[in-house]
């Protein structure tokens, strides 16, 4: 009798021992999946802010292409065509 006694103490105490074994690696994976999950959703934020980044740049070199954003960029830096009428605003200063 006392066999089946020590066989079951031992057996329950592995049982013990696996299911807290399991335990403690379930809930260091699930923390593992939180925190990339986090890492997930920041480098998702940072791909979106670079797309955006990439749509201005490519919108800004489009319109660079253009004459009349050409001459504006010229005029804003003082620059003027020839026989273009160049007016100073002198009540600002």
């Amino acid at each position: 009798m006392r066999r089946k006694r020590r066989t079951s103490v031992v057996v329950k105490a592995a049982l013990f021992c696996f299911a807290l074994y399991a335990t403690v690696t379930l809930v260091q994976l699930q923390l593992d999946i939180n925190r990339k999950n986090n890492e997930l959703e920041e480098i998702n934020h940072e791909i979106e802010a670079v797309e955006q980044e990439n749509a201005a740049l490519r919108e800004s070199l489009e319109l660079g292409t253009t004459d009349a954003y050409i001459a504006s960029v010229a005029r804003d830096n003082g620059y003027a065509v020839s026989g273009e009428r160049v007016m100073i605003d002198t009540s600002s200063k």
